[in-house]
């Protein structure tokens, strides 16, 4: 009876001391549900807001549905938090300018699909909020939240492009000639 009752407190004490699981980003309150806002115009130079008072991109091409900044962190958390960080992992997203659709990262070209999806020159933050990196990131709206998805298109110009011109026709100002002799 004796040694149980030093040994309860010693398990107790140890259990105390035990590293706690460091809590998700899952766990952090994140909306089930955001509403989809569009900026009521579109100016060069002026920052438009939310119903909600939150801000979208300072920069936007034309009036569709835009993830807030809000909203972007949001996206950016759901991203992160089922991923096992490898090496260090931006605190938060500032969204620097959007546009309507999709970038492919194997032709890095911009498609038009139905539905609000969007692209935008994102500024990932440090945690003192200072950014270190842009990149660009496709933000989808679906199941009632933005969804964000990064993109690694190909920086470098494609291989055919100012390789060889077209050959010259001296004669093609001559009337009656077919264009592709």
């Amino acid at each position: 009876m004796r040694r149980s009752v030093f040994f309860i407190p010693v398990v107790f004490g140890l259990a105390a001391c035990a590293p706690v699981a460091p809590r998700s980003v899952a766990a952090v309150d994140m909306p089930v549900h955001e509403p989809l806002y569009t900026p009521n115009r579109v100016v060069p130079g002026r920052l438009e807001y939310a119903p909600d008072r939150t801000t979208f991109a300072p920069i936007l091409t034309e009036r569709f549905p835009y993830p807030t900044q809000a909203e972007a962190n949001d996206a950016y958390r759901r991203l992160v938090a089922g991923t096992t960080p490898t090496r260090y992992v931006p605190a938060s997203v500032w969204l620097f300018g959007c546009k309507p659709g999709a970038l492919d990262a194997q032709t890095a070209r911009v498609a038009r699909v139905r539905g609000p999806v969007v692209h935008c020159a994102t500024d990932f933050l440090d945690g003192n909020g200072r950014p270190f990196d842009r990149a660009a990131v496709n933000f989808a709206y679906d199941g009632a939240v933005w969804v964000m998805q990064a993109v690694d298109p190909p920086r470098s110009p494609v291989p055919w492009r100012n390789r060889e011109g077209s050959p010259k026709d001296p004669w093609s100002w001559v009337p009656g000639r077919d264009r592709y002799e």
